[in-house]
């Protein structure tokens, strides 16, 4: 009987030991949480972003933008590099001029985003310190193997690449 129980007790260590040895090769899923404002058929998933240790300021969440952009009035405020002109850039109902803006230090709730040059224009409902601030767009987000958007969780969920 105690060797049985010997032997059923190195079984479930070996179990254990594989499984953590497994688990420790996986990435785990990040979570963040999205506010979700709703008006009429329109949804604006928002999340928090923390620029230089600063904020966290309203960004949107725009999987359809392909470079994320912070209000003019917010790259006043943290004072970022000028990193020269983005020309001008077409957004649903207007052109605009643009600079591009230095992120050395920047995150999506806790969640580290690598230093980047993004665009900096004026957004119509954006300010230093209300509205939208930004967008987190696909330039972003394609750093993450899978990216769920859970409105009815108000959840952010990345899963980081392997490496």
């Amino acid at each position: 009987m105690t060797l049985r129980r010997g032997a059923t007790v190195l079984a479930l260590a070996a179990l254990l030991a594989a499984t953590s040895a497994g688990a420790a090769g996986q990435q785990q899923e990040l979570v963040i949480g999205l506010t979700v404002i709703k008006h009429g058929k329109q949804v604006l998933a928002l999340v928090p972003v923390t620029i230089n240790g600063k904020g966290p300021f309203t960004f949107a969440l725009d999987t359809g933008a392909s470079q994320s952009l912070m209000d003019s009035a917010v790259a006043k405020r943290l004072q970022v590099e000028k990193k020269g002109s983005a020309g001008k850039i077409a957004g649903v109902n207007a052109v605009k001029k643009a600079a591009l803006v230095r992120v050395t230090s920047w995150r999506v709730g806790q969640v580290k985003l690598p230093p980047t040059t993004i665009v900096s224009t004026n957004l119509p409902f954006g300010n230093a310190w209300a509205g939208i601030q930004g967008l987190l767009g696909s330039d972003m987000l394609s750093g993450f193997d899978v990216v769920t958007i859970d409105y009815g969780k108000q959840q952010l969920r990345l899963h980081p690449r392997n490496p």
